[in-house]
């Protein structure tokens, strides 16, 4: 299981700690998400990403910079992560959020690839089924990771807000899934298990 704690250190000297989000630090929010994608039990390079997804900012939030992400950030965050989880992290920063629903549709065909977007260029990032799986388990960590942590707060409830895609990615994704999900939305959204 990957130990976020040691990369604490490094998220601070990149300034995460300074970052409003939404009633938050951004480093705060960022370690919620591996704590659930570890819950969720995605693999460890995934736990890694989802740590660090919100180092470069993303479509929804603080992505003021992304349209010219310097490359000397990305090989600051590369030495620390490695080559295909910094890449994974870029990748959840200039994505397109229409695209990624489109993608979902077409893998959730027996032939169907993903079809995601760059939102800066509109050219496709090409990626494979597995890697948008793990890419689509990353942003329902990240989506997760915004539940309201208490009754007085103005977190935007992306569960809620978009619970029906997100319950299907979650069956889609699997029991492990399901599970988290259901643990993280308090049974407000609750997805019925399968039985065996």
């Amino acid at each position: 299981m990957l130990d976020a704690e040691r990369y604490r250190g490094e998220l601070v000297q990149l300034g995460l700690h300074k970052i409003a989000h939404q009633d938050e630090t951004l480093l705060d929010h960022m370690f919620r998400a591996c704590a659930i994608l570890q819950d969720m039990k995605a693999g460890e390079h995934v736990c890694l990403a989802g740590l660090f997804h919100g180092v470069y900012g993303t479509e929804g939030l603080h992505n003021d910079n992304v349209e010219s992400i310097p490359e000397e950030r990305r090989v600051e965050v590369r030495a620390v992560v490695g080559t295909q989880v910094e890449q994974m992290i870029h990748t959840f920063s200039v994505m397109n959020y229409a695209s990624l629903g489109k993608s979902f549709r077409n893998i959730m065909r027996p032939k169907g690839e993903p079809a995601l977007k760059d939102r800066r260029t509109g050219e496709d990032i090409p990626m494979d089924r597995d890697e948008f799986e793990d890419l689509l388990r990353m942003k329902l960590g990240d989506v997760l990771a915004h539940m309201p942590q208490q009754v007085s707060h103005s977190h935007l409830n992306l569960p809620a807000e978009y619970a029906g895609f997100w319950q299907i990615a979650a069956e889609y994704l699997g029991p492990d899934a399901v599970d988290t999900w259901n643990t993280y939305t308090k049974g407000q959204l609750w997805i019925e298990p399968e039985q065996n």
